[in-house]
């Protein structure tokens, strides 16, 4: 993970707002479709989008902790696309302690029972599972139940066919994993790992489209937004697609992966693109006029921007905010650990329809919030 440039800060939760923060508290506004003056909201109610809504409105006006994405993982359910909001949408409002209101936690309870029916064929083997640390509040050892998406995969294989066994591990060397473990055969899975558009693999560099080529994929565990970012004033803050950016010079971090921009045609030589070090070096970069546009996971972008003091300067690309999978992968040439993943998909399935995935999300991140 960390060798596929996999941040080395990411979603490192350390948001000082009162209640639970979002895994990735992006506060990009998503436009409903025509212009309009939006009605007030309240914490632990349901909202119907009014004309000129964007979600980090609603969130700020609900006063969601969290913003933008506490909303958007409240109400998966509703939003398909977090690009998106529709005029008469639904939404529910999370309360002030992050939980859903009892109608909404009541009608997830009710949809449970359209959950795919278990796998039930018979086990061959104990299933090798592998994850890494540092990757809070995901996936850690010193995290409870080892961060909220080993959560996810423990409960995901009770609920999918609580008879075939398994072993999860962590194995710290996340380069690993997709070099070495999983070709080899060594472990059946790995998670959790970012999936890039895979219908726009011939738009990738090998040491990305490797990760389409070679491997498939379970449902999404959760999908985390990366922002846009310029100076308040600049020719980008108000473009509306990624090809407005050809031929800028672009800043994301080292340590990040850059499928997304492959996809999109946002590398050289179309942009001139700068890759500190440290997460935070692009900012410098940016205020000293030697970028024009930072872009990386919007939890951190946000919380590094705020805590150097240049909220007042940074604009956020609205319309260019992505949202990026993280997923289980398997060897494709692995028919054992291929046939096991419908259990990891039923079981995530039932885990969404029942609510139980929010709640292990919101605790997930209140624990790493709290300590």
């Amino acid at each position: 993970m960390f060798t596929q440039e996999m941040p080395r800060k990411a979603m490192h939760v350390k948001m000082k707002s009162p209640g639970i923060a979002a895994v990735a508290a992006a506060t990009m506004g998503l436009m409903a479709v025509a212009p309009g003056q939006a009605q007030a909201q309240e914490a632990c109610s349901s909202y119907a989008v009014q004309a000129g809504d964007t979600l980090s409105q609603i969130a700020a006006r609900g006063d969601v902790a969290g913003g933008f994405q506490t909303l958007f993982d409240a109400n998966r359910n509703v939003l398909a696309n977090p690009n998106r909001i529709e005029i008469g949408q639904v939404l529910t409002i999370p309360c002030v302690d992050g939980s859903l209101p009892l109608s909404a936690t009541s009608t997830s309870t009710a949809s449970a029972s359209t959950a795919p029916a278990p796998t039930t064929a018979e086990p061959d083997r104990a299933l090798r599972i592998v994850t890494a640390s540092g990757y809070a509040p995901f996936t850690d050892e010193s995290l409870p139940g080892g961060g909220l998406i080993t959560q996810m995969v423990n409960r995901s294989m009770e609920l999918g066919n609580p008879d075939q066994e398994y072993n999860l591990i962590f194995i710290n060397d996340w380069g690993s994993h997709l070099e070495t473990l999983l070709p080899t055969g060594a472990v059946d899975m790995v998670f959790p790992w970012f999936k890039p558009d895979c219908d726009k693999v011939e738009n990738l560099s090998p040491a990305s489209a490797f990760r389409c080529t070679d491997f498939n994929h379970s449902a999404p565990f959760y999908e985390a937004l990366v922002g846009y970012y310029t100076l308040k004033g600049s020719t980008y803050e108000n473009v509306g697609s990624y090809a407005e950016l050809q031929g800028a010079r672009l800043c994301r971090p080292e340590a990040w992966f850059t499928f997304d921009l492959e996809a999109e045609g946002l590398m050289p030589p179309n942009v001139e693109f700068t890759r500190p070090v440290p997460q935070d070096g692009c900012w410098q970069l940016l205020m000293d006029g030697e970028v024009d546009v930072i872009t990386l996971d919007a939890l951190p972008a946000e919380e590094d921007y705020r805590e150097l003091g240049l909220a007042d300067k940074v604009a956020k690309i609205e319309a260019l905010t992505s949202a990026q999978t993280l997923h289980i992968f398997v060897a494709k040439d692995n028919q054992f650990a291929n046939d096991a993943l419908p259990i990891i998909n039923a079981g995530l399935e039932e885990l969404r329809l029942s609510g139980e995935w929010f709640n292990i999300v919101r605790e997930g991140v209140k624990e790493t919030v709290e300590n």
